[in-house]
């Protein structure tokens, strides 16, 4: 049952336009014997991990990636390290449905790391390092140049994690990184026909490089592996020791004791769930039921639910029972009118609250069991100034490299609207308790924020979905009243006119540009280099700095993976290298029909296949067993010359400003 939807608000899907049900739940972890033929499902729920690493004690660790194109909406999550524990669900879903790091039932990551692209991971064991390098989990960013030591802590069942930024270059395309015999660290960089290296890293300081051995266990830990070894193992004694551990105060034990459980004949646990005398074994027991029980356990477990006394429980267990009735409503269906307005009326003193993820969960659920103060509450919270956690601090990033850090922080310098995009969402399925005047200020909130916010590829896409959901619920008669034009959504962005270039134009070559390049990209231009980005109609497929379409890649850090000779190459003759994620098919069918463009999903035995290189929502449907081959095709759909209707220095100046990031204080625009 771990395939199932497990989140309360409509799921929205991003911008690539994958179809419900393709990806989730993403990546996962697997162990197997040496002739394949036994296979072990031991975690789940990774975005995209490439790479994995033991430590000296056994522990698995991987670095799982991001969605970008998700920046600035409630359910992004950064690039995060991650301790594997067995039978772990890391909470990854396609578009909107991501656990967030305090859900219950889903694995909180030993780190959040930040934007980026990981590729290789490593632990420091054998490296003549001092101790604490040995023990290190080395985790390598390929788009932003940079290895982070990650040094952990034994706590409890896992570990606390400090990062440190071990290397970075730029660019630094990293790839992987290994410990040799000799001692010494070797990097590797490359990949998307960038230039190949290997780097060696030794250390010549003063402190003991001698073998560091396995840490004692914890008794946490003892008991975590205890439990680990009898997952998928239906036993008397796994469920006795499951239950025992139902409310262990480590958050770790309780997962992995649920998790057991629930390998176990539910006839067999489920009265001591109901029977359970505290609220950490009531919580994790309610959520196994709901993962493995019957629906006709609906009424009894909601009953049992409120049983716990919200108001007494600590924010964190107030987080977990939150969760754990949003299980029962999503496993078991929705309670019935009576049922579900006792339950809201226990949650309703929660919200709003001091806590950011108490309001957002508490939100979810009154929209969902039809509170008859949802309306009301969630819209003033949502127009409200909330205190959230402050963002962390960019300068030193944006000063280090303008590409990682710029366009990060032009969308942070903008309004913050993930949480009140939370709202809306949970609003979006409110069918009642609203007035004239309150429709009238969330409509006009979704105006107002397509002008002002910033965000990945997806954002204005996902509330614009949000806004479509809602619509579903308008009265015909309020509906007239509420189209955009008829609502107030502040000054219009005025449009600066297009610059044209002056030229004369020239055929570029690689070689031609690169030379001039090498001898004169220094103190360029800023302002005219953005204008030829613009000229050159870079905007109509690419993002850069927050701005432009997202039918290609985002170039907002290609000065941070690519040489100046690498980009030229890339605009100049782009065919030559064809990134998978943006190569066009050519499909051809059994009725002898031909389609040409990216498969960006599949649904029902059926490939969605975006058909216009400008537009990814322009998509068409092929039935596969009507395939009968498909094709790369070998032609960018970017067109080459791009570059040609430039002189001499507006090519220059468009080429920083590229490798700038967008970031106008970079030091190569010093006059």
């Amino acid at each position: 049952k771990i395939w199932q939807e497990d989140i309360l608000l409509p799921r929205l899907w991003d911008a690539n336009g994958h179809a419900k049900g393709t990806m989730a739940p993403g990546g996962w972890v697997a162990r197997f014997n040496a002739d394949g033929s036994k296979w072990d499902l031991v975690g789940i729920g990774y975005r995209n991990a490439y790479d994995l690493a033991f430590n000296l004690e056994g522990d698995l660790f991987s670095y799982d990636s991001d969605m970008e194109w998700d920046m600035g909406t409630p359910w992004y999550r950064p690039t995060r390290a991650t301790h594997n524990v067995l039978g772990a669900d890391y909470g990854w879903r396609s578009g909107s449905g991501n656990a967030p790091n305090w859900f219950v039932d889903s694995m909180p990551p030993l780190s959040d790391i930040g934007p980026g692209s990981p590729v290789g991971v490593a632990v420091g064991t054998g490296a003549k390092f001092p101790a604490k390098y040995q023990k290190a989990l080395y985790l390598l960013d390929w788009t932003f140049g940079t290895v982070y030591a990650l040094h952990l802590d034994p706590r409890g069942a896992t570990y606390q994690a400090t990062k440190e930024e071990f290397i970075f270059g730029r660019p630094l395309p990293l790839t992987d990184l290994a410990v040799g015999s000799d001692g010494a660290m070797y990097i590797s960089i490359g990949g998307r026909g960038t230039q190949s290296g290997l780097y060696r890293i030794t250390y010549s300081g003063a402190e003991s490089t001698a073998p560091v051995k396995a840490a004692v266990l914890t008794p946490e830990a003892t008991l975590r592996r205890k439990l680990e070894a009898l997952l998928g193992k239906p036993d008397p004694a796994a469920t006795s020791l499951a239950l025992a551990n139902l409310g262990h105060p480590d958050r770790v034990i309780r997962f992995v004791a649920r998790e057991v459980l629930e390998h176990q004949p539910v006839a067999t646990w489920k009265e001591q769930v109901f029977s359970a005398k505290t609220p950490h074994a009531l919580i994790t027991g309610l959520v196994a039921l709901a993962r493995c029980g019957d629906k006709a356990l609906l009424n009894r477990a909601c009953e049992a639910w409120m049983g716990l006394g919200l108001a007494k429980l600590t924010v964190d267990d107030q987080l977990d029972a939150l969760r754990a009735a949003s299980l029962i409503i999503t496993r078991f269906g929705q309670p019935d009118a009576g049922l579900a307005l006792r339950m809201a009326t226990v949650v309703d003193p929660l919200f709003p609250s001091q806590d950011w993820r108490l309001n957002r969960d508490a939100a979810s659920l009154l929209a969902t069991l039809g509170s008859p103060t949802a309306a009301t509450k969630i819209l003033d919270q949502m127009l409200a100034d909330e205190s959230l956690p402050p963002n962390p601090d960019l300068a030193r990033l944006i000063e280090r490299n303008g590409g990682y850090g710029g366009p990060i922080a032009q969308m942070v310098a903008s309004k913050p609207v993930s949480q009140r995009m939370h709202y809306a969402n949970a609003l979006s399925v409110v069918k009642t308790g609203w007035s004239p005047d309150q429709r009238k200020a969330y409509f006009t909130w979704f105006e107002t924020i397509q002008n002002e916010a910033k965000g990945g590829n997806s954002f204005k896409g996902f509330i614009r979905m949000i806004r479509d959901a809602a619509w579903q619920h308008v009265p015909e008669a309020e509906r007239a009243a509420l189209a955009p034009d008829k609502l107030a959504s502040g000054p219009k962005a005025v449009v600066a006119p297009l610059v044209q270039p002056k030229g004369p134009g020239s055929e570029w070559t690689v070689d031609a540009a690169a030379a001039l390049a090498q001898k004169s990209l220094a103190k360029r231009d800023f302002a005219n280099g953005k204008a030829m980005f613009n000229a050159v109609q870079c905007t109509i497929c690419h993002r850069f700095a927050s701005e432009g379409a997202g039918v290609g890649p985002d170039l907002s850090t290609v000065g941070t993976k690519f040489s100046a000779r690498d980009l030229l190459e890339a605009i100049i003759e782009p065919s030559k290298v064809i990134s998978d994620q943006y190569q066009s098919q050519l499909i051809l069918t059994k009725d002898g029909a031909a389609v040409s463009g990216k498969v960006v999903g599949e649904e029902n035995g059926e490939l969605l296949v975006s058909i216009s290189p400008l537009d990814a929502t322009l998509t068409t449907r092929v039935k596969k067993a009507d395939v009968l081959s498909t094709t790369p095709v070998k032609v960018s759909t970017m067109p080459p010359g791009l570059l040609n209707r430039l002189n001499q220095d507006e090519m220059l100046d468009l080429l920083a400003y590229l490798i700038s990031g967008g970031n106008e204080k970079d030091k190569m625009f010093a006059k």
